[in-house]
């Protein structure tokens, strides 16, 4: 193909080829192509650049980024390279995200987590490139990529059912981690293509390919040192040609004389550079150490006289040495950037210098960069290769990096403050700034035990007053995120007390105390602090102490009044990275508060709490998506529940902190009649078909719904009781009252099987919430109460409170229940017309299993459904499309790109994204440029219904199928 020689990779030439196909009709893809070193990986895609150039040159592009060692520590850098973000950027659209990822964000950028900031961003950009043309995104080298750019690279993998965006993955194969971004990349991938060697008669067809000529016995011999690897061969010919071949009998041509056979691709691949000096072998090899791409300018900067060689080197002898490297085919030169051809040639070159070298080395271009101002994560990245103990420049120059640097690549400046602390003696100058920032990125990466583990000692050493105070916030969560409320209050006690501790500080302190209190128990106590705590910070002025003090006292406030307190906090706020991390909290708690009152408001404040988390940028947009879904599931909004639960991904999922969310997918399934498909969940959280029937701790909010149900629909029904008996040894507090309404359906189910003590045990636990009982705890108290004393007029007024506070289900099953009272009451006419409502309303939601399930109850009464048409969720073509998503679909087809239809309609980009991605699957579109033609047809048509469309849905892409 052009002048590019490809052999023995037809088939998976023709797979690339065909996806080229589909991104030009406007559908993406991911291929995931492994292969060992000097397989042709990166042969193979740079045949696809040049099929894309011959198909339509400017009509689409390709995008390259490169992982490589040195980097594999530091956040989003290989896709951010891809997608042209660089320091030196202009376009408007990059140098936020550039500003970010060097931690200086300002210009009016906010955020929480720079990392997550620019992720989002960046999602944003590929968008935004993909609206003005299909693009090809090729990842080299992605066993060295970092675990940020391969989530990003695993989120746009998602993307490609909407975006014209065919994302390319090359890897070595190494070990891949189940649940790990890698694996969830790769788990992303349509396609996956594994590289082999090529074989005997491909080698041949190669060397003929080449040469124009058969090879004669001598170079056959040596070729088959190469094993297969066609860099191999290609650099074993390359020699040969430098003229030691000859022509010999029948046409072909051979060595002159038998050569030694290199030992390995690497020397064959040196064998390029025999033409430079000794000195400009030197300089490259220099150059290997600073990266598989560097500046040219910094390999001038390291040779200079502070090298640690002894070698001579004059003005820009680095710039001649690449200058020679590039001549002979080794480095490629461009822009003011130098880049090894292969990766294996940098190798090479690394494997010349002595191990013992090498980290002096590493040190030595850490420490000149750091002296020439060079980016501060580039000095990082050579301080990783550095050799211990960290030398004392390097722990100097830790000890004074800002702290919004640090956040730009938190693991790696985690591990290095670690290692320099270390190195440090206690009498060393640098010594206590080395600790505080390292409390300050351990608590923001939650390493809460290294928080705590180090915190005492180095509070104990801090002199100043209101430093110790900051630190002392930072320790006391940590003790409190670890549950250890006895020591997050004696942790800053001390402060609090201390004469000397700045009035601001000693408000705030109190503030997070009283938070601990409250956990504690002592509630009169936490009231108390946390009052005084918000006198003494509005009289100074102190907007976070202010915030700290109501976001206290919502603990302990009645229901009722939780929100008012949430609001005044976040209020107070500024818009600085704590203040943001602190807005978040409060208006995840808001919303949470807001939908457990039945809030109309609580669906926009989860919307608008969702877009802020995304635009910041914060690791609580996860606890969000799944406070979010809670509340729909509540609502029995399974549609919305299912779609926040989808935008957490895979390794959001992978979590502990998050498998509940498969039991609540497990719930949904059942109910709406799909055992298999709830099986499946329950396995993906652990829990597989004979796992003990009793699930405890954490995970066990919808595990335990989950697996009663599964008892249930088998049909054993003192086995689902038994599990549902769960609810029972929860402790009072926040935990049972969480899931309150588990205890109605234990009531149900003890009832059903006449087991009166199971049910008032229930229907008292479910009572005992405390005074700050919130409206859908004290509903599903009284419901539990009406149930038990068989009232169904109370009953009935508890349907309609439900209602009205939105939870359809719930208020479906007090119907359910009062048809069930009043039919053995012998009151068959309102029996049947409360189990009509009661089915109308599962029929609504899709809740197929609590139809069946009601039915059988009241069939004993001589009770059946009425002959009118039951509504039925659809679940395939328009009738399926929510309304939501049914506007999106016409956002889409007017050309608006996600971000732009978010800001249209007051919704985060990722939620339009899963929306779009909706849409497309129930109209059965495998594009946007499909979504949007069928999206015209139907309104050129008139059509406000599915009647007609089967006839134009094959010129649109789809079916137009809609089936219920």
């Amino acid at each position: 193909m052009g002048g590019r020689l490809t052999v023995g990779r037809d088939a998976e030439l023709a797979l690339l080829a065909g996806a080229l196909d589909e991104l030009s009709a406007g559908q993406g893809g991911t291929v995931w192509i492994e292969g060992d070193a000097g397989l042709g990986k990166s042969h193979l895609l740079a045949e696809v650049a040049e099929l894309v150039e011959r198909a339509a040159p400017g009509d689409c592009a390709v995008l390259t980024g490169y992982a490589d060692q040195l980097t594999e520590s530091f956040p989003l850098r290989v896709v951010a390279d891809s997608l042209g973000v660089f320091g030196w950027s202009t376009d408007p659209a990059r140098v936020p995200i550039a500003r970010l990822l060097a931690g200086r964000a300002t210009d009016g950028v906010r955020y929480a987590d720079p990392v997550l900031a620019a992720t989002e961003l960046l999602l944003e950009l590929a968008e935004r490139l993909c609206a003005e043309r299909p693009h090809v995104l090729v990842l080299e080298d992605v066993q060295w990529a970092d675990a940020a750019s391969l989530t990003l690279a695993e989120r746009l993998a998602g993307m490609t059912d909407q975006l014209p965006l065919l994302i390319l993955v090359t890897t070595r194969p190494v070990p891949i981690e189940p649940g790990s971004p890698r694996a969830a990349l790769r788990a992303a991938a349509g396609a996956r293509l594994r590289l082999e060697p090529l074989g005997p008669a491909d080698v041949a067809c190669l060397v003929r390919q080449e040469l124009a000529a058969e090879p004669g016995p001598l170079l056959t011999a040596l070729l088959a040192a190469a094993g297969g690897s066609p860099l191999y061969v290609r650099e074993i010919l390359h020699a040969a040609r430098g003229g030691r071949l000859v022509p010999v009998a029948g046409g072909r041509v051979d060595l002159g004389a038998a050569e030694p056979v290199p030992r390995s691709l690497a020397d064959a691949l040196l064998r390029r550079l025999g033409v430079l000096s000794p000195e400009q072998l030197h300089a490259v090899r220099l150059g290997a150490a600073l990266g598989n791409e560097f500046p040219v300018e910094d390999l001038d900067l390291v040779l200079g006289p502070g090298e640690s060689s002894a070698r001579a080197v004059g003005e820009g002898a680095g710039r001649g040495a690449l200058a020679a490297a590039g001549a002979a085919g080794a480095v490629e030169v461009s822009r003011g950037y130098a880049r090894f051809r292969h990766e294996l040639i940098r190798q090479a070159l690394l494997s010349q210098i002595p191990a013992a070298v090498r980290g002096g080395l590493h040190d030595h271009i850490a420490r000149t960069l750091a002296a020439a101002g060079r980016p501060e994560l580039r000095v990082a990245s050579h301080l990783t290769a550095a050799p211990d103990p960290l030398q004392t420049w390097a722990r100097d120059w830790l000890a004074v990096r800002p702290e919004s640097t640090l956040y730009t690549a938190p693991a790696a400046y985690l591990e290095l403050l670690r290692r320099a602390i270390r190195a440090a003696a206690a009498t060393d100058a640098c010594w206590l700034p080395l600790h505080h920032r390292l409390i300050v990125v351990a608590f923001w990466t939650g390493r809460d035990d290294l928080v705590v583990e180090v915190g005492p000692s180095v509070l104990a050493a801090t002199a100043d007053p209101g430093e110790s105070a900051r630190l002392r916030i930072k320790v006391m969560r940590s003790f409190a995120r670890l549950g250890r409320f006895d020591e997050a209050v004696a942790t800053v006690a001390p402060a609090i007390e201390r004469p000397d501790t700045p009035p601001r500080w000693r408000a705030r302190l109190s503030a997070w105390s009283a938070n601990a209190l409250a956990f504690l128990g002592r509630v009169e106590e936490a009231r108390t602090q946390g009052r005084a705590a918000l006198e003494q910070a509005e009289g100074l002025g102190d907007a976070l102490g202010v915030a700290y003090a109501h976001s206290a006292l919502a603990v302990v406030a009645e229901a009722d009044q939780q929100p008012a307190h949430l609001e005044a906090g976040m209020a107070a706020l500024g818009n600085d990275p704590e203040s943001l991390d602190l807005r978040l909290q409060l208006a995840g708690n808001r919303a949470a508060r807001l939908g457990a009152l039945g809030s109309p408001e609580a669906p926009t404040a989860f919307e608008e709490l969702l877009i802020t988390a995304e635009r910041v940028g914060t690791y609580r947009a996860s606890t969000v998506r799944a406070h979010a879904a809670d509340y729909h599931f509540d609502r029995g909004h399974w549609d919305e529940a299912l779609l926040h639960v989808a935008q957490l991904g895979p390794a959001a999922l992978a979590h502990p902190a998050f498998a509940y969310l498969h039991g609540m997918r497990a719930v949904i399934a059942y109910r709406r009649g799909e055992p298999e498909r709830a099986r499946e969940h329950l396995r993906a959280a652990g829990v597989t078909d004979g796992e003990p029937d009793r699930i405890t701790g954490p995970t066990g909010a919808y595990l335990l719904e989950a697996v009663a149900l599964r008892a249930e629909v088998a049909g054993d029904l003192p086995q689902a009781l038994r599990i549902r008996c769960g609810y029972l040894d929860l402790p009072a507090g926040s935990r049972r009252n969480s899931r309150a309404f588990e205890a109605m359906f234990l009531v149900r189910l003890a009832q059903v099987l006449g087991d009166d003590r199971v049910a008032r045990a229930a229907a008292e636990a479910v009572a005992d919430s405390g005074g700050r009982a919130t409206r859908d705890v004290r509903l599903a108290a009284l419901t539990c109460r009406a149930m038990v004393e068989a009232d169904p007029d109370a009953l009935l007024a508890c349907a309609a409170d439900f209602a009205s506070g939105g939870w359809s289900l719930c208020a479906a099953m007090a119907l359910e229940e009062a048809a069930v009272h009043l039919a053995e009451a012998g009151e068959p006419g309102r029996a049947r017309g409360c189990f009509n409502q009661a089915i109308d309303r599962y029929l609504e939601h899709g809740a197929a299993w609590d139809v069946r399930r009601a039915g059988a109850r009241l069939r004993r009464y001589g009770i059946r459904r009425g002959e009118r048409a039951a509504p039925r969720a659809a679940r395939h073509g328009w009738a399926a499309l929510t309304a939501t998503e049914l506007s999106i679909a016409r956002l889409v087809a007017q050309g608006l790109t996600n971000a732009d239809v978010a800001r249209t309609m007051m919704l985060s980009r990722n939620t339009v994204q899963t929306h779009v991605s909706g849409a497309l699957r129930k109209l059965d579109c495998r594009s946007r440029t499909a979504l949007a033609r069928l999206v015209a047809l139907r309104d050129e048509a008139g059509l406000r219904d599915d009647a007609g469309l089967r006839g134009v849905a094959a010129e649109a892409g789809g079916p137009g199928d809609v089936q219920a």
